[in-house]
């Protein structure tokens, strides 16, 4: 009798938990990334990629247009970013004024964040400093980052990207000589963007 009881309220408990689980909140389908989508950005450069370690911080803008396939989201897009990144070395001073790129991105959505892969053509003004001589040189290479981008609200999301700058080795002429310069930055990137 107790057994038979004790059976009783087990499945009453299991099948009370069956129910109730249907209360529980389940997973989303993933935020839409979709459509035109501009914002600001700062960036912070944490350590120099080429021969020069240069520091500094740039503040610019983004735009770009995104599709979306249920979780997965691919689209183009493009920023500049003046900059007083500049670091000492090779007999003088290697400063980058202004970085831009245009880049692919591709990303899955997990509910309402999205991580995302970029890579494109960038180009970069740099100037070294020499013996009272500025030499300037327009920089082109490719940029490559991965970020996260969070949807804030339905149209407002916050991003966070490291992006890797690959400039080249361009040679400055300086009345001293001649220097040939390994050019290269990585950017801790953090954004605010609006979807339209």
């Amino acid at each position: 009798m107790l057994r038979s009881l004790a059976a009783g309220f087990s499945a009453l408990a299991l099948l009370s938990s069956v129910a109730h689980a249907q209360d529980y909140p389940r997973p989303g389908p993933a935020q839409s990334f979709a459509g035109l989508q501009a914002g600001v950005e700062l960036g912070a450069g944490v350590g120099g990629a080429g021969d020069v370690e240069t520091t500094g911080v740039g503040v610019g803008g983004y735009v770009g247009y995104n599709l979306q396939n249920g979780p997965i989201v691919g689209g183009v897009e493009a920023d500049v970013m003046p900059s007083n990144e500049s670091g000492t070395g090779r007999g003088g001073r290697l400063s980058h004024n202004l970085t831009t790129s245009a880049r692919v991105r591709a990303g899955y959505a997990f509910g309402n964040v999205l991580a995302y892969g970029t890579i494109g053509p960038a180009w970069e003004s740099s100037s070294f400093q020499t013996g009272g001589y500025t030499a300037s040189k327009s920089l082109q290479g490719v940029a490559v980052g991965v970020g996260g981008e969070v949807g804030v609200t339905r149209n407002i999301s916050a991003r966070a990207e490291l992006r890797h700058y690959e400039m080249g080795s361009p040679t400055y002429y300086t009345p001293s000589g001649t220097q040939k310069i390994s050019n290269g930055d990585n950017f801790l990137m953090v954004g605010l963007g609006a979807r339209f």
